[in-house]
């Protein structure tokens, strides 16, 4: 009896020290993936260090000064933009013969909306000074008032001359006419080939005209020719009495 009670109790003290030892080994196991974490957040850390260092600033761009030259002109009937027709700046306008409307788009931020002529009477004026054509403002001349305009601070440099692909002229007789459909849309020279008549536009407050243009110019009315109208999509051109040829100027 006392030799099956020893066997068991060795069966028993054996058993135990295999679940004691099955136990063991997983605890080993488990602690390895904490020490590869543990790794990869260093090498996180310094990339994002190294990444901070090398970041540098832009430096500012410099913006070159307008240049601020003397520029004079005559100018006839017509719309002009300045920093494309002619320089931005601040001008004095002198009629140096006939007479007609001179106004600007910026008329009540430092423009003009007078008649022009010479000599002055009690309707007309014969100069105006400080007239202020900042960039993409026009100038519109209507009759037959030639101006001589001058500015001490134009800005020559700026200035974007007009260019155009076709150039081909087109001949219209007395009629009514639609940019778009009867002749292309776009930026004309009207040049008066016939006897005088009345040549008119539906956007005559948006670059377009309302003249008597003839080749006779002499008469203190007709004008033989209206510079860099605008005829954009949609716009009737009426023409009576006279006829006149349309060149092309580009934007």
């Amino acid at each position: 009896m006392k030799k099956k009670t020893l066997i068991a109790t060795i069966t028993l003290i054996t058993t135990l020290t295999f679940a004691a030892c099955g136990s063991t080994a997983p605890t080993a196991t488990n602690k390895q993936p904490a020490s590869t974490s543990t790794s990869v957040s260093a090498n996180t850390t310094s990339s994002t260090s190294t990444s901070t260092a090398s970041t540098s600033t832009a430096e500012p761009e410099t913006k070159a000064e307008p240049t601020k030259e003397h520029f004079e002109a005559d100018l006839s009937a017509g719309n002009y933009i300045a920093g494309i027709d002619l320089p931005s700046g601040t001008y004095n306008l002198t009629a140096t013969s006939g007479q007609g409307n001179v106004s600007s788009s910026n008329m009540y931020t430092g423009g003009l909306n007078e008649v022009m002529g010479t000599p002055a009477d009690d309707m007309t004026t014969e100069s105006f000074n400080g007239l202020k054509l900042d960039k993409d403002i026009q100038l519109t001349l209507g009759g037959d008032v030639i101006l001589h305009v001058v500015a001490e601070d134009a800005d020559t440099g700026s200035v974007k001359a007009r260019t155009v692909s076709d150039a081909t002229p087109i001949d219209l007789t007395a009629g009514n006419y639609t940019s778009g459909t009867d002749f292309p849309a776009g930026n004309y020279n009207v040049v008066a080939t016939g006897g005088s008549g009345n040549v008119s536009s539906s956007n005559l407050y948006e670059g377009g005209l309302n003249e008597v243009m003839g080749t006779e110019g002499n008469d203190g009315m007709t004008i033989t020719q209206y510079n860099n109208a605008m005829f954009p999509e949609g716009t009737t051109l009426s023409i009576s009495g006279t006829s006149v040829q349309l060149v092309p100027v580009g934007e």
